[in-house]
């Protein structure tokens, strides 16, 4: 009777397990999925610049097509680059370079709100964003003229 009490023990101590395991491991799949592909890093601000009004033509066609589903790729690079830009901005003096980095912050917010509408198909609410967006970087490109 020990034994059989053992083995049901073991046998239900194995499944928990692997169920939670698998939970734990569902998220971790699903935001790996939701990522996908790593922007490059271009090596100078005038580049990340560049490659950041690429990627707000593309956030700005896919909104526009309705494909909201792929609004977070976008936003989530354009994240990534304006995240670069301090580390590439030696030449920008420090008020501005500050600027630039509390900025960073707000662009951040706004990608995670952007992917949040997008997968929410809020077009309206994606619009939104998507425009706050633009002026955050608008302000943020405005340290650059003239550095």
């Amino acid at each position: 009777m020990k034994t059989v009490i053992k083995k049901s023990v073991i046998q239900t101590t194995a499944i928990g397990l692997i169920l939670a395991g698998s939970l734990m491991f569902s998220p971790l799949a699903s935001a790996a999925e939701k990522a996908g592909p790593q922007v490059q890093i271009p090596a100078t601000s005038d580049a990340i610049w560049q490659s950041i009004d690429r990627e707000i033509e593309q956030l700005n066609k896919v909104i526009q097509t309705g494909t909201l589903e792929e609004v977070h790729h976008h936003a989530f690079a354009i994240r990534d680059l304006a995240a670069a830009l301090p580390a590439r901005s030696s030449s920008l003096p420090a008020d501005k370079l500050n600027q630039v980095k509390a900025n960073n912050k707000f662009v951040a917010t706004l990608a995670e709100r952007l992917d949040a509408t997008g997968d929410a198909k809020d077009k309206a609410g994606t619009e939104s964003n998507f425009q706050k967006l633009k002026g955050v970087l608008k302000t943020m490109r405005a340290n650059y003229l003239g550095a």
